[in-house]
């Protein structure tokens, strides 16, 4: 019964992608023949290669690739296909699939080179969407979808002894540690020296309002040159609380509560660090619920930060590694720094369509393992740095937050074997193909792009 779909590929070069095909089809429902899921080791694997092609094909996909193009192994069962075609007068029985944009048109097989091949090149799943749809119109037979049938069977041969292994390990994090505060959080009572509707976020330092007070770690006489007023201002009436009681949880008053004061802490915090990027001159772009920072194209020699690319290419665009600062107290004390990635179309100017800033991200994020995210991140937090061991955040013209530019770093007793940097990428989760849909409907994310 002819109810297969035989996938000719290059091994190893095409393994990956031939794998996640093999397991998105069968999960979705199909019967898929290929050699890395069904050859078992010592048998005469050609005459079994023949006898699915002959027999058992319903559809012939070819992994066309510079490489699949020249192996012997890929050329005799296009060659077994072709006959095969020819005999059931079948002329879409064979199907290739192009997935190097390295591959010209000139290189291309004979045989395959007047066939429509179905687009893998820019995306896997938009092109297994246009290969269900070849195979709904050709009426290619198939079961119910199962999706725990690919997923027992990635676990049976893929990942049977990648597990968790027992190894001690380091991790970093992106918390970066704040070493030193200032010793006093200060409210002082300007009342009617504040001018109505003035916004205190134009303050030279970061200032919050809390009742009749401004809030601030700086000295009363920080803000005379923007509030004239506060020059005969009496410094008696500020009320001054030890920060080291307030993080400890050693202070609580009617004036305010312990936990009204952490909050505080915290905005000033985020507000010192608007600050510290502003200095920086780097550009800012305002999400949903934060603030994300950038580098301008030409900014930086080479768009480089000791050795290691900010600013890049990514064919028409450009992508510029981002930042996000946020304060947090408990557990530690911290500013949690989140990485995130912009596209321009000249280096300066952000492109405005959500849609294309979702999907060049995760184009662009596809091959950035854990090690390369956390190599930008550290070159732009010490981009950002006052000296070799720390960023500071003027919170007065005599205080500051210190921050370490090195991140906490938390110790594992088991870890993981890595998979190689050519591994599945971001579009081969076993999943259904609905989820890359989701994704697309999903794009007004990039007004807060994780």
């Amino acid at each position: 019964m002819r109810n297969k779909i035989f996938i000719s590929h290059a091994t190893p070069d095409d393994d990956d992608f031939t794998r996640w095909l093999s397991l998105k089809l069968i999960g979705l429902g199909y019967v898929v023949w290929c050699d890395i899921l069904f050859l078992d080791k010592g048998v005469d694997f050609w005459s079994n290669i023949e006898k699915e092609i002959r027999e058992n094909t319903c559809k012939f996909l070819i992994v066309s690739s510079t490489l699949g193009n020249q192996r012997e192994g890929v050329l005799k069962e296009l060659a077994v296909a072709t006959k095969v075609k020819k005999q059931l007068k079948d002329d879409s029985f064979i199907i290739p699939l192009a997935i190097d944009e390295t591959l010209s048109y000139d290189d291309i097989n004979i045989e395959i080179v007047r066939l429509n091949a179905i687009d893998f090149k820019k995306s896997w799943a938009k092109g297994l969407q246009d290969l269900l749809g070849a195979f709904e119109k050709h009426n290619v037979p198939k079961n119910p979808p199962d999706p725990s049938k690919s997923n027992l069977l990635y676990q049976q041969i893929f990942i049977h002894d990648k597990g968790v292994i027992e190894k001690e390990e380091t991790y970093d994090s992106n918390w970066f540690p704040i070493t030193s505060f200032p010793q006093e959080l200060r409210f002082h009572k300007y009342e009617w020296r504040l001018p109505k509707n003035f916004d205190v976020r134009t303050l030279t330092f970061p200032a919050i309002r809390f009742k009749q007070y401004l809030c601030t770690f700086a000295w009363e006489y920080d803000f005379m040159h923007q509030l004239p007023k506060t020059e005969t201002y009496d410094s008696n009436e500020s009320i001054c609380i030890p920060t080291a009681d307030i993080l400890s949880g050693e202070y609580d008053s009617d004036f305010i509560r312990n936990y009204e004061c952490k909050r505080l802490i915290v905005q000033l915090i985020n507000k010192g660090f608007e600050l510290q990027m502003k200095q920086k001159e780097v550009r800012k772009y305002e999400m949903s619920n934060k603030i994300a920072y950038w580098i301008e194209k030409g900014k930086i020699d080479k768009d480089k930060f000791e050795k290691v690319q900010l600013v890049g290419k990514q064919k028409d665009k450009n992508w510029h590694f981002t930042i996000s600062g946020a304060g947090k107290l408990y557990p530690v004390h911290v500013i949690i720094i989140s990485s995130h990635i912009f596209f321009t179309t000249n280096g300066t100017d952000l492109i405005e369509s959500k849609n294309i800033q979702h999907s060049s991200r995760r184009r662009q994020g596809k091959n950035w393992w854990n090690d390369k995210w956390r190599e930008k991140l550290l070159a732009f937090v010490k981009y950002i740095s006052d000296d070799e061991l720390s960023f500071h955040l003027e919170m007065g013209s005599e205080e500051k937050i210190i921050v370490s530019n090195e991140p906490m770093r938390f110790c594992g007793k088991r870890s993981y074997v890595n998979p190689s940097e050519n591994n599945l990428d971001d579009e081969s989760e076993l999943a259904d193909i609905n989820d890359y849909e989701d994704e697309i409907e999903e794009a007004d994310e990039f007004e807060e792009i994780e």
